[in-house]
């Protein structure tokens, strides 16, 4: 009962050190997902775009940079709002959450991307406007909406880890989702994403946006995060590269709402995978006990680093506090 009792605290320790379903899965590439930031929350970001466009007809072949910049907001839990800038143009983002995950529900929501876009719908079909040579014209097609489902879950032993937090999100699109190469037209504006976390701080994303196909990472620490991605990497040699940075901003934000159906997961799970007797494996031999000793032991020395984490945790809580 006492070893029951025991693990039972070292399992409830590990589920409050991982870290809770993210307020987007990577955010900034280019396929949308069903999260929104909390209430009152905002999210600032700035990025670095390269970009290279080689053809017959062009003459500079050489990367060329753009700055960006984007502002997102949460509001009631429900609603996300952003405004974007860059490329010379701008727009806004606008997405209402419809019904909240759970356990067996995935999140649902739908959304219009680059609402007031100079560029009008079928970019292609417009040669005489005045983005014409702009040659990601068809990711800014106005009014492009969408609906999507997004849902968070754990793998077990996969890659050799015990568990891999798992986001995967699907959704169908118009405009800017539908894309106008060979490639992109088989979709017919279907668009998705997968996305793992490896650690709770890093994120590493694939994703098809009815357009091309992207890749990206980032590595998230307190409320700043750095994100890399790389777009349209079935076009071979036109690549974009882009590097952002992001600070989350929720001072005055309601609470982080953690998804209990989430960490009751994550808790079963490393119940099955390092507490046997618990399931009705009985201890009845001198060998049985040695080997339940030291299982005993590694978890103790695990419940240590794991408590050392939440007081480093709570010491720096304290000094924002300070600092705020």
């Amino acid at each position: 009962m006492k070893r029951a009792v025991f693990l039972y605290i070292v399992f409830t320790l590990m589920v409050l050190s991982l870290s809770a379903v993210p307020y987007t899965t990577i955010g900034q590439l280019r396929a949308p997902d069903a999260y929104v930031l909390p209430n009152k929350s905002v999210e600032f970001t700035f990025t670095n775009y390269f970009r290279r466009v080689r053809s017959s007809f062009t003459e500079n072949q050489d990367y060329h940079y753009y700055p960006m910049g984007m502002v997102n907001v949460g509001i009631f839990d429900r609603v996300g709002i952003a405004g974007w800038v860059g490329d010379e143009l701008g727009f806004a983002n606008l997405k209402l959450k419809l019904i909240e995950e759970t356990a067996t529900i995935p999140q649902l929501a739908i959304g219009v991307d680059n609402l007031f876009s100079p560029i009008k719908e079928d970019a292609l079909e417009h040669p005489n406007s005045e983005y014409s040579q702009n040659p990601d014209k068809c990711f800014y097609e106005r009014n492009s909406a969408y609906i999507c489902l997004s849902k968070a879950g754990v793998l077990r032993n996969m890659t050799g880890l015990k568990l891999l937090e798992t986001y995967v999100t699907v959704g169908v699109g118009l405009n800017e989702f539908k894309g106008q190469v060979d490639l992109a037209r088989r979709f017919e504006g279907v668009f998705g994403s997968i996305t793992v976390k490896p650690h709770k701080n890093i994120s590493l994303t694939i994703e098809n946006d009815g357009f091309n196909i992207n890749a990206g990472a980032q590595y998230a620490i307190k409320k700043f995060a750095i994100k890399l991605s790389y777009v349209a990497i079935e076009e071979q040699e036109n690549n974009r590269i882009g590097l952002a940075i992001s600070y989350l901003f929720d001072k005055y934000a309601d609470e982080r709402r953690a998804q209990p159906w989430l960490t009751e997961e994550i808790y079963t799970r490393e119940s099955e995978l390092i507490n046997p007797q618990l399931q009705g494996k009985e201890i009845n031999t001198n060998q049985d006990l040695l080997e339940e000793l030291k299982k005993l032991r590694e978890q103790r020395e695990q419940a240590q680093k794991v408590l050392d984490d939440l007081r480093q945790q709570l010491k720096d809580m304290e000094e924002e506090t300070q600092n705020d």
